[in-house]
């Protein structure tokens, strides 16, 4: 580096206290050289004499003040969709970028929903909000782009098996009280409108609140954030996620009717040279313990369809905390300095 060479450092403050996502991404945003001048954590006021440690850091909890919001380069928030609605546009106001981990801004037509390996050019449209995917588009998103690349996506049919974690840090401690109780009466799982029923050593094939049209939220993100994310609006999409009893990770069972006839072996060497890709083959196979704490997303199982030339069947796994929200988010804003954006 030249003589006099300055890095510019960034006001960073993660919204979202102690929750399962917001430690994840403050402890990515080091692990991945993010250059942060400052970094405050908002939190709740119970938490607020909790510190929160990350990277050998401790950091205090600090409670959101509406009428005295500093200024801040880039806000993470990780917080439920009526907490993004409420303060996102206060930090704005005081010129900070806005990478959010909600549902609430992803439909937003000129707000952009990046999952960075596959529209990271969609950052360029500057509307100061960038919003983060559910974590099974994710995963689903980035275990079809080799297929969608070489032969063209027509219709995905996936089934989920989405661990506890993925409806918070409640959910996690239910599971915990009902691995030890077997009188515990559920109260969070599966969905706000369904009949809530044990999720140790059980499987519920509903995440998230049931819809009029009889799909999940959950299903219908993936169907919307899955079209918008690949500019394909007459993407065939057809999600059942299912609840299963395990602590984290995500996996999915896909198949994939494309336009082209799949070449099993040019799939495979595409797949290869995807860095955030392990392809597994027959022995090996995916497993969602391979994948925690990693960003990768492991494929296996995949063979061209028996009575189908044209569809793929494969399975894949990854971590939801980490690859299905901190990484993505925090690869957004590292994609934002690359752009020129932040």
């Amino acid at each position: 580096l030249g003589v006099g060479f300055m890095i510019k450092l960034y006001d960073v403050a993660v919204v979202g206290g102690h929750g399962l996502v917001s430690k994840a991404i403050v402890n990515d945003l080091f692990k991945y050289n993010f250059p942060i001048k400052n970094l405050i954590i908002y939190g709740s006021k119970e938490h607020k004499d909790i510190e929160l440690v990350s990277c050998g850091r401790k950091f205090k909890i600090e409670t959101i003040d509406e009428e005295n919001i500093p200024h801040f380069d880039l806000v993470f928030f990780s917080t439920g969709d009526d907490l993004s609605y409420k303060y996102a546009p206060l930090f704005i106001k005081k010129g900070a970028r806005i990478i959010d981990n909600s549902s609430y801004f992803r439909m937003e037509e000129k707000v952009p929903l990046v999952i960075p390996e596959i529209n990271k050019d969609d950052l360029l449209n500057d509307t100061m909000i960038y919003a983060n995917p559910n974590c099974t588009t994710i995963l689903l998103l980035l275990a079809s782009k080799a297929v969608h690349k070489l032969f063209s996506l027509e219709k995905i049919i996936v089934s989920s098996y989405q661990s506890v974690s993925g409806a918070g840090s409640l959910a996690l401690e239910e599971l915990t009280n009902e691995m030890h109780n077997e009188n515990y009466q559920p109260k969070i799982l599966p969905s706000k409108n369904a009949t809530k029923k044990q999720i140790f050593n059980n499987i519920l094939p509903i995440v998230d609140e049931i819809e009029e049209d009889g799909y999940t939220k959950e299903e219908n993100k993936i169907i919307n954030e899955s079209k918008k994310i690949l500019h394909k609006i007459d993407l065939e999409l057809n999600p059942t996620c299912v609840r299963v009893s395990t602590l984290f990770g995500h996996g999915i069972s896909a198949s994939l009717v494309c336009k082209e006839k799949i070449d099993l072996n040019a799939l495979k060497e595409e797949y290869r040279k995807c860095s955030y890709v392990r392809l597994l083959e027959y022995p090996n196979y995916p497993d969602v313990k391979s994948v925690i704490g990693t960003p990768l997303v492991d494929i296996g199982r995949l063979r061209v369809d028996k009575y189908c030339e044209y569809t793929v069947n494969l399975f894949a796994t990854s971590d939801n905390l980490i690859r299905g929200a901190s990484y993505n988010a925090v690869m957004i804003a590292l994609a934002l300095l690359e752009l020129k954006v932040l």
